[in-house]
């Protein structure tokens, strides 16, 4: 299982050594000129392994590409394998009924409706009255619902550390029916604590895209391995992902980094640099909640994990810079690796492919079954999970301020379509870029026509980012050579491995973004395969196979894409716009649910995250809410 290998240890023989250089390679080569010789490797182990680069060329450039699974019985066969012998792999199949389905949710496919308690079914408001009861007279306990993503769920575990009776709630958890990240369309990893916000990256920015996305609208990518630039750009507006609603994300993008850079000038703390430090908290809250519960929710703690590397001089410019911000700034712990370092991961010939790579020490890398190991926790720490579940509507009523409170939620069974309630006294919602909000009923023409042209939503308008996601199958040629893989990233590429047998490794693969629509380029997963294959080489002792699947892979995007999230009650909140940020930051994120809901959590207060480093991220609705629900 990947989660047992640790990387060897990185400190040199001898005395102290002369520093390495900077870079190995200012011009370094590209593996594949052409998509031929992007073929020629892809085929070099067996001869149909250019599948999934036949599918990714098939089409038009701009209809782009969604789930694929490879046909082959001996494909399937050697995942069944690994499955078998890493049953938490199951989970990340695309052999189950799941992935069978051949797409993912898309934005707004998952409504979740705001709505006053006293218009709600008559079971709901007799449930209401039966559970009030019951908690005056002191026979029930306080009941907390999560409901979605990774903040949730480790919302729920923290909730579910307290010991003490008098303070514990009755934890129910919802999975919102993605039991899979193919099927959520998650990366479901963490970007190493180094992901970054939209507007990080000078192409990134709202105008970054506007520009890349008319080059490519006007002059197209007719030429199919324009993608295999070492300086591709993977993130994308196309035509038909243009929507008039998300133009003011855009414009706030720009005047948020805008906002961002005179932050920096006047050497105040950028938000961007807060969502870091936030990342680390979060890292510590991982790491106490792997010691109280004695489970492992990331790679293996024995040693560094995390490799980053560039494979052009312009990224390797950009990596000094970024990476003395981040010692300076965050504390984070960076070296640069040396050529011996480089070539024991990735075989002699790296140091002709690369300008140079990073080892991250902070060990930050979320291990694959995640979903999983957490539900197991929850089960044995007595949480309900209720699987295959949708949250459909949440009911509220107002306090003696006429403040609104969540009293109960309406859940849809996946399977049957049956609808049941449950009555609640704290609800923290994580639901990804699927989930819309609406309020339901409005009694006023003016309500009802805001409503219509979507204004003045209970939780703001969020648009996608969709990459790629991808498994591919490798065959160990020499057991000794791969013995440790890092977790591997290049400029937005990422790759680790999942999967393992005595013949076998499996490696899942990220890349890109197409802001606005729920499909991944051709492009991004040429550029994707190409970097990947060319970093695991047979020096590195193995040997590409195949692609065993590919789905893709999205993101919610708000104005800041650095998270955010809402009040919409004194005890609910909801979390949007991460941004591909939300695996990194999860444990920090699911405390400032919980101290926003008024829940208890036992955890020392060395790992509670300032205020300073989240109160921008919160928006405060509660009042609207109670206006639109004629609550106040």
């Amino acid at each position: 299982m990947p989660s047992d290998l640790a990387l060897p240890d990185l400190a040199r023989d001898g005395a102290a050594p002369e520093a390495p250089p900077f870079f190995f390679n200012a011009r370094p080569r590209a593996a594949f000129p052409s998509l031929d010789h992007l073929r020629k490797a892809m085929t070099h182990a067996n001869p149909a392994g250019d599948r999934f680069l036949d599918y990714l060329l098939e089409g038009d450039y701009f209809a782009g590409k969604a789930v694929w699974v490879n046909p082959s019985p001996r494909v399937r066969q050697a995942y069944e394998a690994m499955v078998e012998a890493s049953p938490f792999l199951v989970s990340e199949s695309p052999y189950q009924p799941a992935f069978a389905l051949q797409g993912v949710r898309v934005r707004g496919e998952n409504q979740v409706f705001i709505a006053r308690l006293d218009q709600a079914p008559a079971e709901v408001r007799r449930l209401v009255g039966e559970y009030r009861a019951a908690r005056e007279a002191g026979s029930c306990r306080p009941r907390a619902i999560f409901v979605g993503g990774p903040a949730a769920k480790i919302g729920a575990l923290l909730s579910g550390l307290e010991t003490d009776r008098a303070e514990a709630s009755e934890v129910v958890f919802v999975l919102d029916g993605a039991e899979q990240s193919n099927e959520s369309g998650s990366a479901s990893y963490e970007h190493v604590n180094h992901a970054n916000a939209l507007n990080a990256e000078l192409d990134n920015t709202g105008l970054g895209i506007l520009v890349t996305a008319l080059k490519r609208a006007i002059l197209g990518e007719k030429d199919a391995s324009i993608a295999l630039d070492l300086d591709y750009k993977k993130v994308d507006l196309w035509p038909g992902g243009v929507r008039l609603r998300d133009v003011p994300l855009y414009l706030h993008n720009e005047w948020h980094g805008l906002a961002q850079r005179l932050r920096k000038l006047l050497r105040l703390r950028t938000d961007h640099v807060k969502s870091r430090l936030a990342s680390k908290v979060s890292t510590r809250i991982l790491s106490e909640i792997e010691r109280r519960l004695s489970i492992r929710l990331r790679l293996d703690q024995d040693g560094p994990r995390a490799v980053f590397l560039y494979l052009s001089r312009k990224n390797h410019d950009a990596s000094l810079v970024d990476n003395r911000e981040l010692a300076e700034d965050v504390g984070l712990a960076i070296e640069k690796l040396d050529a011996a370092s480089l070539q024991r991961f990735y075989g002699p010939d790296i140091l002709d492919r690369v300008v140079s790579g990073d080892l991250f020490l902070d060990n930050g890398c979320i291990r694959h079954g995640f979903d999983r190991v957490c539900m197991e926790a929850m089960e044995r720490s007595g949480i309900e999970c209720r699987h295959r579940q949708r949250l459909t509507c949440v009911y509220f009523d107002g306090d003696e301020r006429g403040m609104p409170r969540a009293t109960a939620v309406a859940l849809e069974n996946l399977r049957t379509g049956e609808r049941t309630f449950l009555v609640l006294d704290h609800l923290c919602l994580s639901l990804g870029p699927t989930a819309t909000f609406h309020y339901d009923r409005a009694k006023s023409m003016l309500s009802r026509l805001a409503d219509r042209l979507r204004f003045d939503l209970p939780v703001p308008h969020q648009t996608i980012a969709t990459g790629l996601s991808a498994q591919l199958l490798f065959r160990i040629t020499d057991p000794d050579r791969v013995r440790n893989l890092p977790f591997t990233g290049m400029k937005q590429t990422h790759f680790v491995e999942v999967g393992r047998t005595s013949s076998h490794l499996v490696m899942k693969l990220t890349c890109g973004g197409v802001i606005g629509l729920p499909v991944y380029s051709r492009s991004y997963a040429i550029s994707a395969l190409a970097s990947i294959l060319s970093i695991l080489t047979p020096d590195c002792g193995l040997a590409f196979e195949d692609v065993v699947c590919a789905w893709p892979c999205t993101r919610g995007v708000n104005g800041p894409n650095n998270g955010q999230i809402v009040r919409l009650g004194d005890n609910a909140v909801v979390r949007f716009g991460e941004g591909g940020t939300g695996m990194s930051k999860m444990g920090s994120n699911a405390q400032t649910m919980l101290d926003l809901t008024g829940m208890t959590w036992p955890i020392s207060p060395e790992f509670r995250l300032d205020p300073s480093l989240y109160r921008h991220t919160i928006l405060d609705r509660r009042r609207r809410v109670a206006r639109r629900l004629s609550l106040l």
